[in-house]
């Protein structure tokens, strides 16, 4: 028996690894990767105090410590290598294939059922996201906890041991820690419950209390996180009656996406331009999923098909905070949401196919070769969803492919030709952008940038002046202004723009640093060094800011604290800059 399950898990883990195999050696992209780990200076040092930092504070915007804290470990010992990133993010994956089969086969002892549920989770296209995409860390990591928990919740119940209740809570709390998708355990743990075990009553609630203290608190401190961001809409235009229907359609969304894994993105800009969702497709979502919960209901009131219900039921709790109902982040639909959700489902085709091969025969000639076709072709687009994540060009690319009327796509693929100083390529695609959304403040911020790289500075003024102009919020395009200023030596307007900057993003490393450097050449040198200090203060690891601040004190003749910045520099592993330091020698050997 033991040996079956082995060569099973086996099994899935190497085709699921083979499949994946591509997304290891793809790169960072600047699709959240830059601002979570690229350009994270939080996750620089891993030391007590840092790791106290992460557990007690947001970090951009964010509350999921034991991701920073994976990204700290790596990058201690690995720096910014984004092999080993990969292969961590590969490596949750196939534990949690191990883990889907060992909790499917404590709940359907059926070794068919778990085999295929475990395999589907494994190759799955929709889970690509949650796996090649180095920011959704924590995506693999609460799902590792969430599901241990569940199967420490099994053994709880069926062996009476109060061990693994508490195993079970702990493993809940490292789960909440890595996301808070994670608040929808104790519905699931009830689920089992009835369905599975056939109890449920007052006691059995009661000892959920728990777990629901900590979903409402984990609660609380994401729509805290939120709001922070900005990320909770109010506009009037989401109503009660809005969200309802835009939760309708992401069911219906994701359902379709299961079934027919085509035309996947890493954004779907349904609620933007021309591909805003219809009025008609949201009605006939919601008539849908009405149809949907009146056969749940149905099913519940006659206590039938208890399969059927846990299954469906799994996928609807689940899903359910991530169906914007509570207005949050970027819109509706996304892969990644589906990572845990899709168990539910998966489990409920597989105990079909499993009834059907053994009730109808005549079936049985169809069923085992369509789905050895369907694991087939299932294997091969996720094979190939994986160089989509190659690198941001692939990426944005493909979203460009499906959606070309979408704005941001160009914009931000336009950045990363920036980045790899191929000018005409990233112009092409912010004028794009530009003429999609006239109003796209970003993109001619952007643009300005590039235009600065070439050395057309009026250009870039207007894109300045005119990003400003759509959002006067735009603390950046503050800051690339003044940059622009700085060129010009007109140290005054940099200064009232660098000023502008900080007023609107009082956590902007780059502004100060700017601002200081206008200082130093206005020989204001207090000031200065007032601005490096806090610019270092915010990014602990900007070279420099230490290499202008010893400058600074260079200048003012303090040779000492020069040589310490030296000092300071080198111990982060760089080396200052030449002149700075040959001239430094040449003074204090006199």
């Amino acid at each position: 028996m033991k040996n079956k399950n082995s060569f099973y898990i086996c099994l899935i883990l190497v085709i699921t690894g083979i499949i994946y195999l591509p997304s290891i050696n793809n790169e960072f992209t600047n699709f959240d990767d830059k601002v979570l780990v690229v350009e994270n200076t939080k996750i620089t040092e891993l030391s007590w105090k840092n790791v106290l930092n992460i557990f007690t504070s947001l970090q951009e915007n964010l509350y999921h410590p034991l991701v920073f804290l994976s990204y700290s470990i790596e990058y201690k010992y690995f720096k910014l290598n984004p092999k080993i990133y990969h292969i961590t993010n590969l490596g949750l994956h196939l534990f949690n294939c191990i883990l889907v089969y060992w909790m499917l086969l404590l709940i359907s002892k059926n070794k068919f059922v778990t085999f295929l549920t475990s395999l589907l989770f494994g190759i799955h296209p929709l889970h690509v996201e949650s796996v090649a995409w180095i920011s959704e860390r924590k995506d693999v990591l609460y799902s590792f906890f969430f599901l241990a928990s569940i199967i420490s919740y099994i053994y709880y119940t069926t062996k009476k041991q109060k061990i693994f209740y508490t195993i079970s809570l702990l493993l809940f709390i490292l789960s909440l820690l890595s996301k808070p998708m994670a608040v929808t355990l104790p519905f699931v743990l009830l689920l089992y419950d009835y369905f599975i075990e056939k109890k449920f009553n007052s006691v059995t609630v009661i000892k959920k209390l728990p777990f629901f203290i900590l979903s409402f608190i984990f609660g609380i401190i994401t729509i805290i996180a939120q709001k922070s961001a900005g990320n909770i809409r109010q506009e009037q235009s989401f109503t009660f009656i809005g969200n309802i229907l835009n939760a309708c359609y992401g069911i219906i969304f994701y359902l379709q996406k299961m079934f027919l894994p085509l035309k996947l993105s890493c954004i779907y800009p349904f609620t933007t331009g021309k591909y805003k969702l219809s009025s008609s497709i949201l009605i006939i979502s919601f008539i849908l999923v009405i149809i949907l919960l009146a056969i749940l209901i149905y099913n519940i009131h006659k206590r039938k098909n208890s399969k059927f219900l846990f299954g469906t039921l799994f996928f609807l709790i689940t899903i359910l905070p991530v169906l914007n109902i509570i207005p949050v982040g970027r819109g509706i639909p996304a892969d990644r949401y589906t990572y845990i959700p899709l168990i539910g489902l998966f489990y409920l085709i597989s105990e079909l196919l499993y009834y059907l091969y053994y009730k109808e025969k005549k079936l049985r000639l169809i069923i085992i070769p369509g789905l050895v076709i369907v694991i087939m072709v299932l294997a091969y687009l996720t094979h190939e969803r994986c160089n989509v994540w190659k690198d941001s060009i692939a990426l944005w690319s493909d979203v460009i492919n499906k959606y070309p009327e979408y704005a941001m796509a160009y914009n931000s693929r336009g950045i990363e030709y920036a980045n790899r100083n191929e000018l005409e390529k990233s112009i092409s695609d912010y004028n794009k952008a530009i003429a999609i959304d006239p109003g796209y403040a970003e993109a001619f911020n952007h643009r300005g940038i590039v235009y600065f790289m070439k050395g057309e500075y009026e250009k870039a003024l207007n894109d300045y002046q005119h990003a400003i102009l759509l959002d006067r919020r735009l603390a950046i395009a503050y800051s690339n202004l003044g940059n622009l200023y700085m060129f010009k030596g007109d140290f005054d307007n940099a200064i009232i723009n660098y000023n502008k900057a900080i007023e609107l993003n009082p956590e902007y490393a780059d502004a100060y640093f700017n601002r200081g450097n206008a200082y130093g050449y206005k020989k204001q040198y207090d000031n200065a060094i007032s601005d490096y200090n806090k610019a270092i203060e915010l990014k602990p690891n900007f070279i420099a800011a230490y290499n202008n601040r010893g400058v600074i004190y260079f200048m003012m003749n303090d040779y000492n604290r020069a040589w310490q910045e030296i000092m300071k520099i080198r111990a982060l592993g760089a080396e200052p800059e030449p002149g700075f330091l040959n001239d430094l020698e040449t003074v204090t050997r006199k």
